[in-house]
């Protein structure tokens, strides 16, 4: 049984170290690209503002945003989860990339609501496309994405060497890796056990 464990995690190793640092790699390229791209279309060339117009470049702002991160991941994870760059890059990378994550899928959400309804009630479509919609539920995505994911920040940890545990509020955790910027998964799997 020791045999098979320690092929899962030789496995588990390899596909951090070299499958997440090359599709982390890639979705950074394109997902900048393409993002840049896009934010550019939109700003100079669509007019008049609609919601829908307004949440889309918020979408696209997002998954900008959202790619930036991917460097920071693609150095973690192609340096076998060592993490030099630091307690609060680790706090920040972790943060923003969930943050982001959140808002990307909250203004997808915005976009297929916003469709439902112009679909559902044609007659009022003049009524959704005004602009306030578009900027009040870019508000409220960013808002929302800030309400789920600043509670996280106390769940991101940088371990360190020297110290073979680390706490978090009134629980303490054993660690397996230094200088590991652990995130808040880490975290609950480990409570888990």
């Amino acid at each position: 049984m020791a045999g098979l464990n320690d092929s899962c995690t030789d496995l588990e190793v390899l596909l951090k170290r070299y499958y997440l640092s090359v599709a982390y790699g890639i979705i950074f390229v394109v997902g900048l690209v393409g993002n840049i791209t896009s934010i550019g279309i939109y700003l100079a060339k669509l007019r008049p503002w609609k919601s829908s117009s307004i949440i889309m470049v918020n979408l696209a702002l997002t998954d900008l945003l959202y790619v930036l991160t991917m460097p920071f991941l693609v150095y973690y994870y192609s340096n076998g989860e060592s993490w030099m760059l630091g307690d609060f890059m680790c706090r920040f990378v972790r943060f923003a990339f969930h943050f982001h994550l959140y808002g990307s899928i909250l203004s997808l959400s915005c976009v297929a609501v916003f469709r439902f309804l112009v679909v559902i009630q044609p007659l009022r479509v003049v009524e959704v496309q005004q602009k306030v919609w578009g900027i009040v539920a870019c508000l409220v995505v960013w808002i929302v994405s800030a309400a789920e994911v600043t509670p996280m920040l106390t769940f991101i940890s940088l371990t360190h060497k020297d110290n073979m545990t680390f706490c978090i509020d009134f629980l303490t955790f054993p660690l397996f890796l230094n200088h590991s910027c652990a995130n808040f998964l880490h975290v609950l799997n480990a409570a888990r056990l």
